[in-house]
């Protein structure tokens, strides 16, 4: 059974102005990969790596929390510690999935204390009604390389992810195989997330293209199936079909989910809406200042007409909104047009604007840079994302060091802005005409918290 940890309420990190007031993170300490994410009895429960004890990658525990409205967050006691007396060093990454009968289950990697010993696939099932206690079975795993039937993986496989598809039971992770990273495929076939049999691999890369596939998913979306990679750099998708008697997956579109690498380790979940939402890490904050991490904004999920990826911020957020500031529409020109914003430090916004197709358009705010024109849409130089030849819809969400951008629902990027600039948005235009058609931008308020 798992130790919790007493609250504190005493957290100097609380006062750190860099630190984000709205997103989600953990009262102290290092945070990064969600994990778990599930609703259940009204409840949509995030759980997620952990260092209880500094604010570095070390120790790695499960935190727990739970929302109703994915805005305002509750904080439960610690889920998963190392069971150190049992020789696991690390609690890592993972999944959380209901029986056939419906118990629940964390499905995890678990590390050892020994290098040399190989990682297994471990459960952990509560203790009580409220997840607020759960007990760890890593004497019995449910998937290790000694005994599984499937190929000799390297000891390093990890980040097991539970879904259904026909009424069956599948479990894909990630691995590595000679000169390949892979993600091989287990099912399930009793529903009672303990026998696994192998089934295939479900997808592949080089090595040399991607040292690992990291925290992958797969999620049903419409007729096709999304798979997400996290290959060491910015996060992957891939849609297409599910291929269940011969246990492949056929790409048939691809891209990125966020432009930036600041954006990580994605866990998707259904509502009880019926939408697919999900959760990411937002990394690469300043070091020693108590704290590191947080969740970017939980996004809704789907493919458009053509099958690419399509992700937006989740409407709750708009709960947080509390002033708002109308943008004139004006013609834009060389000239930077300057829009001071009403809270440079935290603020949502959207704006529309209209181009020719020879036209440029550059928006710019907390020192990054957006250029969108005829080939589609760049973040800070980067390679173009194609856009379809419609009005832009360009939205923004400010959080301190935390700014993420989301533009047409169809690319976003998510950058930790170590040092702000001035609460100014400036839009501007060369090679054709364009126009600022209108918009609004609203301050937000901090979400609050609370300690089970």
């Amino acid at each position: 059974m798992s130790t919790p940890l007493p609250p504190r309420h005493d957290y100097p990190v609380i006062n750190d102005p860099a630190r984000p007031v709205w997103h989600f993170h953990p009262p102290a300490g290092w945070m990064n990969d969600p994990n778990g994410v599930c609703w259940h009895n009204g409840w949509c429960h995030v759980f997620y790596q952990h260092n209880p004890g500094g604010d570095a990658w070390a120790d790695m525990h499960w935190g727990h929390a739970r929302s109703r409205d994915l805005v305002r967050w509750e904080h439960l006691p610690i889920a998963l510690h190392p069971q150190l007396a049992g020789g696991e060093l690390h609690c890592y990454s993972g999944c959380l999935a209901f029986t056939a009968g419906g118990a629940p289950r964390i499905l995890y990697t678990s590390v050892k204390a020994d290098p040399a010993a190989p990682a297994t696939q471990v459960a952990a099932s509560p203790d009580d009604a409220d997840w607020r206690a759960w007990t760890q079975h890593i004497a019995t795993p449910f998937l290790a390389l000694c005994t599984h039937d499937g190929p000799a993986f390297d000891r390093d496989w990890r980040d097991p992810f539970v879904f259904r598809a026909a009424g069956r039971t599948f479990l894909i992770l990630g691995a590595t195989l000679d000169d390949e990273t892979v993600i091989p495929l287990y099912e399930n076939p009793a529903g009672d997330l303990q026998q696994w049999l192998y089934r295939g691999i479900l997808h592949r890369e080089p090595r040399t293209q991607t040292p690992f596939l990291e925290c992958p998913n797969l999620v049903h979306c419409g007729e096709k199936w999304v798979l997400l990679t996290s290959p060491c750099r910015a996060v992957d998708w891939f849609s297409g079909t599910l291929d269940l008697q011969h246990y492949r997956f056929h790409v048939e579109r691809r891209g990125r989910v966020d432009e930036s690498d600041h954006y990580y380790a994605t866990q998707p979940t259904a509502d009880p809406r019926g939408r697919t939402v999900l959760f990411g890490w937002a990394r690469n904050f300043p070091k020693d200042r108590g704290w590191n991490g947080c969740l970017g904004v939980p996004r809704r999920l789907w493919l458009d007409a053509h099958g690419d990826l399509c992700t937006a911020p989740v409407p709750e957020i708009e709960s947080l909104r509390v002033g708002q500031t109308a943008c004139t529409p004006q013609a834009l020109s060389a000239t930077p047009l300057a829009l001071p914003l009403p809270d440079g430090a935290q603020c949502d916004g959207e704006i529309t604007l209209e181009r020719s197709a020879a036209a440029c358009l550059r928006f710019e705010l907390a020192g990054v840079t957006v250029a969108i024109d005829a080939q589609g849409v760049r973040f800070d130089g980067r390679p173009a994302v194609a856009l379809a030849p419609a009005p832009l819809r360009l939205r923004w969400l400010l959080d301190r060091s935390l700014l993420e951008i989301f533009v047409n629902d169809r690319a976003s990027y998510t950058r930790v802005v170590l040092h702000p600039a001035e609460p100014v948005l400036r839009l501007s235009a060369e090679g054709g005409g364009a126009r600022l058609a209108g918009g609004v931008v609203w301050t937000l308020r901090a979400a609050s918290s609370t300690f089970a």
